[in-house]
């Protein structure tokens, strides 16, 4: 993330995982990053919705 910000003179990395993706919440978390919202019913796979959330972290 550091690097991308300083690289590309980046002001905002924006990041979506599912909700029920607890590992990848942490990561983010860990990070810096920090939760925007819930997207509800986002994606539709295998015959159900699945709802992300929207994880950004700006400088």
């Amino acid at each position: 993330t550091d690097y991308a910000f300083k690289k590309y003179k980046l002001k905002r990395i924006t990041a979506i995982c599912r909700t029920f993706n607890k590992p990848s919440a942490r990561v983010l978390k860990k990070a810096g990053y920090k939760l925007e919202g819930i997207l509800r019913k986002n994606k539709f796979k295998n015959k159900e919705y699945l709802d992300d959330m929207i994880w950004a972290k700006v400088r």
